[in-house]
């Protein structure tokens, strides 16, 4: 992505109100199909399957395994004789509309709407705190050493970890940037909820003054090393989104889904990654307050995955563009234990564009980016206020407040792998006719809590979400003990409340909301 930006694919978009819907195929387990596939990998059973009937499959990628090599030859036979001939007696096929779950049995049995995986061996939970200030820390990384596993606190430092049982006998390693790291052997950990103090630490550069650093040549280096720091084959990664929205102090909306992401190899410029939905919910409104404008994000979990920036070589990364920011070295931190650049950037002149200020977090030994900070600059947000509002009721302002963005790195096998990434986007909304003057704050994370190399090469088409689907229309009701046995970021506090108290109340018919409308620019 080039000047053009980032910032293009990550607005909200305001949307008139609507239903978005589309006519669904009546489809059974009897309907027939005709399948071959000659020692390749089951999910080209499982595409040829959606070709034909137009269903989409959801299951726990820990639980099937669609790389795995398969030879299947069946015409004109029922769909449920075919799945059984494929998978065993382990599992349980439901069909809800057009969407047909893969389970466990044993997972089915207690709800037939689950994909879970199949058991946990530790259910750990507890907070994270700065042992000198004792103060609650944010956004720390909690995981199992030497594996792609794991889960970070929420915002008031809590967390949640589920350890299934091939892991019972590892270590669990919880680091924060600017903390020491800590080590805790899982069949050691004899009380839950857990309080775990971490030591600030920072890390001064030995005999060499931090000025003297050319920050130019850091990021050179920081490009030169991209295929060495950062995968060359394909990655599936099972990752948890979480889209939050408010109007001033009042929840609107909470939508969260379990989905994978096929992250393609660093070394190609040419294909995007992928995102294919598996569950989710979403809140009925939280807060059924006066609020008249339907305000909805298109393409949420699509466009946060573009805050790889190292994937998709954003203006303030890109080599070619480095002539339109200055860059500057502020100080060397501890970050994974490892002496860390913190280099400072903003954009070197008054540009008619989408640019951006921040800070850049790079590995001193290996030059791989780790973590980025930046919001949109001042002059960035004049002009997504000219560009980016394109349609709006009469007499509606709509400006841009914030727009800040994060996205980190985890290194395993030393190599760095996409690990969080959070979008928070303000925009201010006024009307003195409708009597309207708020503020409109989403805030969007996204976790990957388990990665492994694999040989797919892309979703099918009808599963992959893509930049136009509006992602709280395509998920269900909110359940509190829907996700089961996967990993998710636990609710803040506030957040709790909220649903809470929505689940009691239920959902309140609102006024016809006003239909505002910004554009999401492709790059």
């Amino acid at each position: 992505m080039k000047p053009k930006n980032l910032i293009t694919n990550l607005l909200l978009l305001f949307l008139p109100f609507s239903i978005y819907a589309q006519e669904q195929q009546v489809i059974n387990l009897q309907a027939k199909v005709s399948v071959q596939v000659e020692h390749g990998p089951l999910l080209d059973l499982l595409n040829q399957i959606s070709s034909q009937t137009g269903i989409y499959f959801s299951y726990d990628p820990m639980l099937v395994n669609t790389d795995k090599l398969i030879s299947i030859h069946q015409q004109n036979q029922p769909l449920e004789a075919v799945l059984k001939a494929v998978f065993n007696q382990k599992y349980h096929f439901n069909l809800l509309k057009n969407q047909l779950i893969i389970t466990s049995r044993k997972a089915s049995a207690t709800s037939q709407i689950s994909t879970q995986p199949p058991s946990i061996r530790y259910n750990l939970s507890g907070s994270l705190q700065d042992s000198q200030s004792r103060e609650l820390i944010p956004y720390g990384s909690i995981s199992v050493l030497g594996h792609p596993f794991g889960t970070i606190s929420n915002v008031d430092g809590e967390f949640n970890l589920k350890i299934p049982p091939e892991y019972e006998s590892d270590t669990l390693v919880i680091s924060c940037m600017g903390y020491a790291r800590r080590y805790l052997l899982l069949d050691t950990l004899q009380h839950n909820p857990l309080n775990i103090r971490l030591d600030p630490v920072e890390i001064k550069l030995r005999e060499v003054k931090v000025t003297a650093v050319d920050a130019l040549q850091i990021m050179d280096k920081l490009d030169e090393n991209i295929a060495q720091n950062y995968p060359t084959n394909n990655q599936l990664m099972t990752s948890f989104y979480r889209e939050v929205l408010k109007q001033d102090n009042d929840y609107i909306n909470v939508s969260e889904a379990i989905m994978d992401i096929l992250k393609i190899d660093y070394t190609n410029r040419f294909r995007e990654d992928q995102i294919r939905f598996l569950k989710g919910r979403k809140s009925p409104e939280v807060e059924p307050s006066f609020h008249l404008v339907d305000f909805k994000m298109q393409g949420g979990p699509y466009y946060i995955n573009k805050l790889d920036v190292i994937k998709t070589m954003d203006s303030f990364i890109d080599k070619e563009f480095r002539n339109y920011y200055s860059y500057a070295v502020e100080q060397v931190i501890s970050y994974e234990n490892r002496p860390t650049y913190v280099v400072l950037f903003k954009p070197n002149a008054k540009i008619d564009n989408l640019t951006y200020e921040g800070k850049l977090y790079v590995d001193q030994e290996t030059f791989a980016l780790v973590h980025a900070e930046f919001s949109l600059s001042r002059d960035g947000k004049k002009s997504a206020r000219r560009s980016l509002i394109k349609k709006k009721p009469h007499g509606f302002r709509v400006r841009p407040i914030d727009l800040d963005y994060s996205v980190s790195y985890k290194q395993h096998h030393n190599k760095w792998y996409f690990s969080t990434a959070q979008a928070s986007v303000k925009f201010h909304v006024k009307s003195r006719h409708d009597k309207i003057n708020s503020v409109f704050h989403s805030v969007s994370d996204l976790l990957v809590t388990d990665h492994r190399a694999t040989n797919l090469r892309r979703f099918k088409r009808q599963e992959n979400f893509n930049s136009s689907d509006i992602f709280s229309e395509i998920i269900s009701d909110y359940d509190e003990d829907f996700w089961g046995n996967y990993n998710v970021i636990k609710p803040s506090e506030d957040l709790r409340k909220a649903l809470k108290k929505a689940s009691q109340t239920g959902s309140v018919p609102q006024p016809h909301p006003q239909p505002l409308t910004t554009q999401n620019n492709q790059p």
